[in-house]
């Protein structure tokens, strides 16, 4: 049976999704669904890709059957996570998405709806956990855990024995030191310096960082 794969979303990360998942040579297709296919103009195809529907339950069951594999390529980590569940229910199987480029020790533990990005660096007794996304260059070091659905973002670098929890987005080009404990739902923005732990549900910036309001 040929594996084929269906992405939900076909927006700027969807189609990254779809590019990574091509150059790893282990899907035989790759389709999209999005919520704009029902707008008139919207294309068909994208990067010699169908988009075959909308998001919907609905025809997530309707390609059950047509489909091996499916992964969700949705920047919001909420939404991420809440369809990428739908689709265990519906039993596709959820892949891990890899760059070829990726530099990953075997002693790393990837679940599954993970997608590791271009020139990534993942280090020994790290735990990459469910539909967290590792975006381009960034590096984590050892012993440390990115929690499920949080997403680091290009050139950031997170050091050894770092603890990440669920749902936060860590901002570009930032750095986090080790030993550090971020909570649940934590947005760290771009280019910023945590040199401590930060409690759940904060939005925080600076070098080093400072408390903007609260991450509702």
């Amino acid at each position: 049976m040929k594996n084929k794969l269906l992405i939900l979303g076909s927006g700027g990360h969807g189609r990254v999704v779809a590019d990574v998942a091509e150059k790893s040579n282990k899907f035989d297709e790759i389709s999209f669904l999005d919520n704009n296919f029902l707008n008139f103009d919207f294309p068909k195809s994208i990067n010699s890709k169908k988009v075959i529907g909308d998001i919907s339950k609905k025809n997530i069951e309707k390609y059950s059957s047509d489909f091996t594999h499916a992964f969700v390529g949705i920047g919001d980590n909420k939404i991420r996570i809440k369809w990428l569940k739908i689709l265990m229910k519906a039993d596709f199987e959820i892949p891990k998405i890899i760059d070829p480029s990726a530099q990953i020790s075997k002693y790393a533990l990837l679940e599954k709806g993970s997608f590791i990005n271009t020139n990534v660096v993942i280090q020994c007794n790290t735990k990459i956990e469910f539909g967290s996304i590792l975006n381009t260059s960034c590096t984590i070091d050892h012993d440390s855990i990115i929690g499920e659905g949080t997403h680091i973002s290009p050139g950031a670098n997170i050091a050894g024995n770092v603890n990440i929890g669920k749902f936060c987005w860590i901002g570009i080009g930032s750095q986090i030191i080790q030993n550090v404990k971020i909570g649940d739902n934590v947005t760290v923005g771009g280019g910023s310096l945590v040199l401590r732990d930060i409690p759940k549900n904060l939005k925080v910036f600076g070098s080093p960082i400072n408390v903007i309001k609260e991450n509702k």
